[in-house]
């Protein structure tokens, strides 16, 4: 899937820093403007990086009836980014860091075991998971240790330590793998993945974070049923643009 390849240096560069996580109240560049300037990528690339928005953001995910069909649509996602493996992984990762949570808080609601954690996991972990299911941080503490403290957090009930702590590791792999892109297709849409993350935080009150965060967490984790009077009202409506179901 071949790009020109100016057009695409052009539309990076126009593209503002975002800044680190979590260091600024208001995003460097807003919806609006950024659409504007996905406006330049081809058609492919387009439907690519919707899929890709829809697939790791919480408004997207929600909007699936069980977890099992969300597990098809990302595998039906990285097969279509055959030509990416770089968004493959990203893709893949962020299914996992999924997983993960998802077995933390069934974990905390009482859940005795992972049960048939096919029908609700997505990857290289589900195995590891089921047979360390006890244990804080799965049996995976020695080389993901933020899994062991999201364990902790979670008890605590201090979800937004949690979430943090969550999406820090996503922007940490979006970091690493964004370094090996500059003015391809792969650097826009790791630029747009970071921003959801940027603008979504951006816009949480602190006085009203918990609440919104576990009705998000919940929605995610369980389906559009389960979003429940305090779900977040601000999801897109506009059905033609890349960043559709952005807001997560």
């Amino acid at each position: 899937m071949p790009s020109r390849s100016h057009q695409y240096i052009a539309l990076v560069a126009s593209l503002p820093h975002l800044g680190k996580l979590f260091s600024r109240k208001e995003v460097s560049i807003s919806e609006y403007r950024l659409k504007q300037r996905l406006a330049m990528l081809e058609p492919a690339h387009t439907r690519l990086l919707r899929e890709i928005v829809e697939v790791t953001a919480w408004a997207g995910v929600a909007r699936y009836d069980q977890d099992l069909d969300v597990i098809r649509h990302a595998t039906a996602v990285i097969a279509d980014l055959k030509d990416y493996p770089d968004l493959q992984e990203l893709v893949a990762s962020r299914m996992e860091t999924r997983t993960l949570i998802a077995a933390l808080r069934r974990r905390k609601d009482g859940q005795e075991a992972a049960g048939d954690i096919q029908s609700w996991g997505f990857g290289r972990w589900c195995a590891q998971i089921r047979s360390n299911w006890s244990d804080p941080g799965f049996g995976l503490g020695h080389f993901m240790p933020w899994v062991a403290e999201a364990h902790r957090q979670l008890l605590a009930d201090d979800h937004i330590a949690m979430e943090r702590l969550s999406l820090t590791q996503v922007f940490d792999q979006l970091d690493q793998v964004g370094a090996r892109h500059e003015f391809d297709f792969e650097a826009v849409a790791i630029y747009v993945l970071r921003w959801v993350i940027v603008e979504r935080w951006s816009r949480y009150d602190q006085s009203e974070a918990r609440v919104r965060l576990e009705s998000l967490l919940h929605a995610a984790l369980e389906g559009p049923d389960a979003t429940g009077p305090d779900a977040d009202p601000d999801y897109p409506e506009d059905t033609s643009l890349p960043l559709e179901g952005a807001f997560s």
